[in-house]
Parts: structure tokens; C-alpha cells; sequence
């Protein structure tokens, strides 16, 4: 039941390819910057099997430090901090709920894995395009227990695009109402400039994803600091259908995600 991050990575290439005289952007980062991430997502799942039905609902609060450890026009360094984590779950009439301000129980394999998320950091390396070099982080949360919480997983791998940025150039070329498409094996994902200025660009998005065990289409929008590439605003509506298995019993699921974020320079 997870939400499939989008391929912002491709759109530099895209806009390369169809557009001449862009050049790549300039890092505009120094040491000692930092930026707090904010991402609240709300899920709810049905999943049936026969005349057998379960509701899983989630409320996740997510809020990362992304501190500048080193930069120069081409590179940067950050580390990633995780400074807290609220998450509520609804399940079969029982209500958990987790905050890193208190306590966790001890007893709750749940909340002792959240926990291990809290103030973990992660060292990560990128060039200019937003796109990861090298990374040291803690060991991995399991993807069932992010996907069972609702909370979206940020994907750190070499060659991936870090997640509160993307490589998006300012050209006088590009218009309000340009669009282009971005095709991977699993993902076709449609673009549009909604709105384009000297400081900002808004993108509005829309993507099917198809061929695993859920299919999901997801509507969203795009807030873009020209200057930094940071996402400022990040908007995003997911609808998934197909099938989980829970405890080695296929179910069919439908969900839906509504992830809201927000970065900031502190």
C-alpha cells in the first residue's frame, strides 16, 4: 500500500531535449544553511476479502531538518534529521497513536519502530542536479511497517533525486501552460507550467502508475524555488486500487493519500 514516488529527476532531461540554450542550474547553497521539511499525509484503506472488510485509516506528521554540512557551485552535503514524528492509526475499531515527544511503549512493535526513526540521521551528497552522489544512513525501516502507518518513506538511494528538491532551470522560454510528459517503465507522469516567475515555478502533475500489485493515479502540484530548486510547496492526491496481502491472505485494496508538505529556510 504504498504511494510511488514521482520521477522529478527526469525533468531537466526532458526540458533539455526539447528546449535548446539551458544550461544546467548552479548550486546556491552554502555551509551552515538549513531547511525544515514538514509532511503530513492522510490515508485511508479498505481491504476486502469476501464478505470480510477491514478500514485502516492514518494521519502521519513528519518534520525533517535538512542541514548544508558542505557546498560549492556543483555539490552539496546535508545531513537529514528526523526531528518528529506524530502518527495516528485507526484499525479494526482500535486506535494507536505514536508521538516522539513521549514515551513509546515499550510492548508495541509498532511504536518501537517509529522510534527508531526519531533523531536518526542520514549524510547525503549531491550534485547540482539534486541527484544523490553518496549516502550514509541509519539502517532501513521496514517498507510494511511505513506503508501500514501511512507514512510516505523518503527514498535515498545513488542516482535518485532527494526528495525536498528538484532540478528545474529558469529560462525565459518557458511559458505559463508548457507541458511534457515523462515516461519510465513503470510510470507515465504529465507536466504543466500552471505559473512561472522570476523567483517561483508551480507545476501541476498528473501520473498513472501500473503494472504492480496496486495501480494508482495521482494528481499533485508543485511549488519550485527557482534559486535553490527546494520544493517549497508540495500538493498531492492519490487514488490506488489492486491487491495486499496481509498475514499471507490476498485482499483486494482500494486507498486513498493526501499528502501535504511544506519546506522552509530556518
Amino acid at each position: 500500500m504504498k504511494t510511488t514516488p514521482m520521477g522529478f529527476k527526469h525533468i531537466l532531461i526532458i526540458i533539455l531535449t526539447l528546449i535548446s540554450g539551458v544550461t544546467s542550474a548552479q548550486m546556491r547553497f552554502k555551509a551552515g544553511d538549513e531547511f525544515q521539511r514538514h509532511v503530513i499525509t492522510k490515508s485511508n484503506c479498505v481491504l476486502q476479502r469476501g464478505s470480510q472488510t477491514l478500514h485502516v485509516g492514518s494521519v502521519s506528521i513528519v518534520v525533517k531538518t535538512y542541514k548544508v554540512t558542505d557546498a560549492s557551485p556543483k555539490a552539496a552535503s546535508f545531513t537529514i534529521t528526523t526531528d518528529k514524528l506524530v502518527d495516528t492509526i485507526n484499525a479494526m475499531d482500535q486506535n494507536l497513536v505514536y508521538n516522539s515527544g513521549k514515551p513509546a511503549d515499550p510492548n508495541s512493535v509498532i511504536q518501537s519502530g517509529l522510534q527508531k526513526m526519531v533523531n536518526a540521521q542520514s549524510m547525503v551528497s549531491v550534485n547540482n542536479k539534486g541527484e544523490i552522489l553518496n549516502l550514509k544512513r541509519p539502517a532501513f525501516v521496514n517498507d510494511t511497517l511505513l506503508s501500514f502507518t501511512g507514512i510516505q518513506p523518503e527514498h535515498l538511494s545513488p542516482g535518485s533525486t532527494l526528495q525536498f528538491m528538484v532540478d528545474f532551470p529558469v529560462n525565459p522560454t518557458l511559458k505559463k501552460g508548457y507541458s511534457w510528459a515523462d515516461v519510465t517503465p513503470s510510470a507515465t507522469t504529465n507536466y504543466t507550467i500552471y505559473a512561472i516567475n522570476g523567483l517561483t515555478t508551480t507545476i501541476t502533475y498528473k501520473t498513472s502508475v501500473l503494472g504492480g500489485n496496486l495501480n494508482s493515479r495521482i494528481n499533485g502540484s508543485l511549488l519550485i524555488d527557482n534559486n535553490t530548486g527546494v520544493v517549497l510547496k508540495r500538493y498531492s492526491q492519490t487514488v490506488s486500487t489492486g491487491y495486499e496481502m496481509v498475514n499471507g491472505i490476498v485482499y483486494t485494496a482500494t486507498r486513498r493519500t493526501a499528502i501535504t508538505e511544506v519546506s522552509i529556510k530556518k
